[in-house]
């Protein structure tokens, strides 16, 4: 009778967590209600850079001898400020060489970039957010790693995983969730990189029962465009979608420590898969030491605060030993449901 009673218990759990929908999404909607449609004129390609530009994207000696990737370098220099944008009206962003980790392990640093003014004025429009510049900035990638966490929402408890793998000039990220050994979501980030750090073309996002919908970062036609709404948005230097925000706000603080500071912020254009895209503001909110199964780290939290009604808040604990990739999210429908939360249980690097 008693395993009885627990079968039935573990169906029940997994039976709600199914029925869950879009407030069981790990960050995937910020809000309830469909964003107003935005349709885009075709942006004309970017101009190719000229080779003195680059040359000097390419190479910077002094920051790409701090450290390797894997390694923070234990005496940063003040943190140069982001780059705003700053562009005359009619200029477009050049196309700036693509860079990825070197072979002998050296770090990828990334260089200033010019910034269109009119896309920043219309993508902080559309997300309501016209006196909020769009910043981009420096960043050195971490290493290839895999991430377990342990997965609660509520009474449910399951399993987490992050998977970072970048390769040459490409990279996939790859966040799953899954409980009483049933797959429940899976989250895949891929791209390339550019200046402004990761550069996605595409994010997926597989639910039980729901299917997969996506968002295309249409990098030649300076859009982004998804597989369902018939929603369009600028694609601003610097976007992230709902996976790659969480290995490139680490990126940044591996390249720019000292944003994690009193009244420092990082802010990112981030989409999801459903035509609902908006501005990201990381607010420094302190320094924490988390208990894990790996023993005690020591991590430094942002906290997304939301704007609108349904907008979720958005909590990550980065670790500066571990270059600056999430231990802990958690995710927190503002209407008061549960929070979704990932603690690390253990990290992998190949």
């Amino acid at each position: 009778m008693r395993v009885l009673w627990v079968s039935v218990g573990v169906a029940a759990a997994m039976h709600g967590f199914l029925l869950l929908g879009a407030d069981a999404r790990i960050g995937v909607s910020d809000s309830m209600v469909a964003p107003p449609a935005m349709r885009v004129r075709a942006l004309p390609a970017p101009a190719e850079a000229p080779e003195s530009m680059q040359s000097s994207v390419m190479d910077s000696p002094s920051r790409m001898q701090q450290a390797k990737p894997g390694q923070i370098d234990p005496h940063p220099q003040r943190a140069a400020p982001p780059v705003m944008a700053r562009a005359a009206h009619g200029t477009t962003t050049p196309n700036l060489p693509t860079t990825a980790p070197q072979p002998d392990g050296a770090p990828r640093d990334t260089a200033d970039a010019a910034v269109d003014a009119d896309l920043v004025k219309t993508v902080a429009a559309a997300a309501g957010m016209a006196d909020t510049p769009v910043p981009v900035y420096r960043t050195t990638l971490p290493p290839a790693a895999t991430l377990h966490y342990d997965l609660h929402k509520g009474f449910i408890s399951g399993s987490g995983q992050l998977v970072w793998k970048p390769a040459q000039d490409r990279y996939e990220a790859r966040l799953e969730g899954s409980v009483a050994g049933m797959n429940l979501l899976t989250q895949t980030s891929t791209g390339g990189f550019d200046a402004n750090g990761l550069a996605p073309s595409r994010y997926t996002d597989a639910r039980s029962r729901r299917g997969v919908s996506a968002a295309n970062f249409q990098r030649d036609k300076g859009k982004i465009t998804y597989s369902g709404p018939q929603v369009e948005y600028p694609l601003l230097p610097g976007s992230q979608d709902r996976v790659s925000w969480m290995v490139q706000i680490g990126a940044i603080l591996n390249a720019e420590p000292k944003l994690a500071a009193p009244d420092e912020k990082i802010a990112m254009f981030v989409s999801g898969a459903n035509g609902d895209a908006d501005v990201w503001v990381f607010r420094y909110v302190g320094d924490e030491t988390l208990r894990t199964d790996s023993g005690l780290v020591r991590a430094v939290k942002f906290t997304r605060e939301p704007r609108k009604a349904y907008d979720r808040v958005v909590e990550v604990w980065l670790a500066p030993s571990r270059n600056h990739l999430p231990v802990r999210a958690r995710f927190t429908a503002n209407a008061g449901g549960d929070a979704f939360e990932l603690l690390l249980r253990d990290i992998q690097f190949p």
